[in-house]
């Protein structure tokens, strides 16, 4: 399956926000075995999940889990939700590839729990004993 999670049930989807660290963003496709635009960004979002490893990518088709779908105001698929520590921080609409890895992009660096020590951007040696 491949580093994205399939999300089956509302339970499993908000154990996934919870159990995600607090650091890593969570993107979440909103997708439908019916929806064309979905079928399409499919394998570029497989792509991304493997690009972006600090980030956990889930998946929700919305006819298996509606009432994920619902709980998440889901109309439009498909639709990317982005969150960080189980707060949604954006979201899109639509398969725009450029305009979704943009959207990774901005939030994948805030916090990933990698370089959380000194100052953003630079590299700190760290001394183990």
């Amino acid at each position: 399956m491949g580093p994205i999670k399939e999300i089956l049930a509302e339970a499993q989807f908000q154990e996934e926000l919870s159990t995600s660290s607090q650091a890593k963003l969570v993107v979440v496709d909103f997708t439908a075995s019916w929806c064309g635009p979905c079928q399409t960004i499919a394998p570029f979002y497989e792509q991304l999940s493997r690009k972006y490893p600090n980030a956990v990518f889930l998946k929700v088709d919305v006819d298996k889990c509606q009432e994920t779908a619902v709980s998440q105001r889901v109309s439009v698929m498909p639709t990317f939700h982005f969150y960080r520590n189980r707060v949604k921080v954006d979201s899109i609409q639509g398969a725009d590839p450029q305009k979704l890895e943009e959207k990774i992009l901005k939030y994948y660096d805030e916090g990933t729990g990698e370089n959380d020590v000194g100052v953003a951007g630079h590299m700190v040696a760290l001394v183990y004993l």
